[in-house]
């Protein structure tokens, strides 16, 4: 089982990404454990069966890093992976670098979107 932490803006479809919310769905499908690590509010707010898709949202009150930290630390899998943004190059936030310091593999959401996983 892999544990999926996905960025919001310039990455998912509700806030001008590529990556599909199917996509999301097809992951838990497979058995997969899928969550939200960015402005989880855009998806809550647009998406009414978002609950149906992930397991977390967030972070709160809390850096991305410190946020992928905690739910390696509770939630077993056998990877994790943060599906977003290179800062400067597809989007605004810091994705690769937060996934670097929490000890996660990142996959930039282009390269999601063209099936990398």
């Amino acid at each position: 089982m892999v544990v999926y932490a996905f960025d919001v803006d310039e990455t998912l479809e509700v806030s001008k990404g590529p990556v599909k919310l199917f996509d999301l769905v097809k992951l838990r499908e497979h058995g997969h454990i899928v969550g939200l690590c960015g402005n989880w509010a855009m998806v809550t707010l647009h998406y009414p069966d978002w609950h149906h898709i992930c397991s977390f949202v967030g972070p709160c009150g809390i850096q991305k890093h410190d946020f992928l930290r905690q739910l390696r630390q509770y939630i077993p899998g056998h990877d994790y992976v943060m599906v977003g943004n290179i800062l400067g190059i597809s989007g605004a936030s810091d994705d690769r670098g937060a996934a670097e310091r929490a000890g996660w593999r990142f996959i930039q959401e282009s390269e999601f979107a063209k099936g990398v996983r």
